[in-house]
């Protein structure tokens, strides 16, 4: 689809011509002036329409002022060179033009369209630039631009007209919504940011939460399994004095008679203790309450065992077993 857009030269060429109909001299100029700058109004008209349509179909991110819109749009700088001429057709006086466009976008624009680009994660205007296929030369934009000029039959008016899917117009176009939507899009980004940055303080909040109950049932764990060893060897402790006790009590002939067969009994029970708590807990302090238990039972039951050869007058000595 193409635009046309018209323009008097009246007030243009006073100077030059009066408005007689025969202010072209019988034709058109790609490169003139007057070509110049009616496609300028053109393009930064069109320019302005694709903006507003691009804008209205991101109502999400608010509203924009068309006064700022105008004035960004007046702040950009468009010329025309290395103009190239072809007629259209055999005797019309329409022309059909190709040129170098060049845009040149105030340092302030580019700037703030740079930062909501980058807010919004969508690339420079560089890399904007790169994917429409225009370059970049002394701070200017470039691109291959083809378009039409032709006179009215009188001469009084000049017709320009181009194609609307311009690479150039995307681009300007593509830039500017940045640049008007900046401060939205920094919002947007800002209240992102704000909400990550809250989820990540309540995944913490609760990390923390969760490291401090697996170190309170751990602390308690222990604490549970230290308990229980302390108090297995309290009960270990008395189950000894009380076989020393009774060993004391036995004559010397039964305490002659099962001296080494004790020694031998005592590391067999305490052996059979450990392996008996092998593996019954995780818990080092679990597992060796276990063992003391064991040889506390054990020790008890050698004692009532002893106890019968206190004051026998037998020659046989009744011993434990386990």
């Amino acid at each position: 689809m193409k635009k046309v857009y018209s323009a008097g030269l009246c007030a243009a060429l006073l100077m030059v011509s009066a408005c007689d109909g025969s202010l072209f001299g019988g034709g058109a100029d790609c490169g003139s002036d007057d070509a110049q700058r009616v496609l300028d109004e053109l393009l930064k008209e069109e320019l302005e329409f694709a903006v507003q349509a691009t804008l209205d179909s991101q109502k999400e991110l608010g509203s924009y002022d068309a006064t700022e819109l105008e004035n960004a749009v007046d702040r950009i700088r468009l010329r025309l060179s290395d103009v190239r001429t072809s007629q259209d057709s055999s005797g019309s006086a329409r022309l059909s033009c190709g040129a170098t466009l060049s845009i040149d976008f105030p340092t302030a624009i580019e700037k703030k369209a740079n930062e909501a680009r980058s807010y919004a994660e969508m690339g420079s205007v560089r890399d904007l630039a790169n994917r429409f296929k225009l370059k970049r030369r002394s701070g200017n934009y470039t691109s291959d631009f083809d378009y039409f000029v032709q006179p009215t039959d009188d001469g009084s008016k000049l017709f320009a007209e181009f194609d609307d899917d311009s690479a150039s117009l995307e681009f300007m176009s593509e830039v500017l919504g940045s640049y008007l939507l900046a401060d939205e899009i920094r919002a947007e980004r800002v209240e992102v940011d704000r909400e990550e940055a809250e989820e990540r303080r309540e995944e913490l909040e609760a990390k923390r939460a969760e490291d401090a109950a697996e170190r309170e049932e751990k602390d308690a764990f222990e604490a549970e399994g230290a308990a229980a060893l302390t108090a297995a060897k309290v009960e270990r402790d008395l189950a000894s004095q009380e076989i020393q006790g009774v060993w004391k009590a036995m004559g010397k002939v039964h305490q002659d008679a099962i001296d080494e067969l004790h020694s031998a009994w005592v590391k067999q029970m305490k052996a059979r203790c450990a392996a008996n708590a092998a593996g019954t807990d995780t818990r080092a302090s679990m597992r060796q309450a276990s063992a003391l238990k064991c040889q506390t039972q054990l020790v008890k039951s050698c004692a009532r065992t002893l106890r019968s050869n206190v004051n026998s007058r037998s020659t046989r000595t009744n011993y434990c077993r386990l």
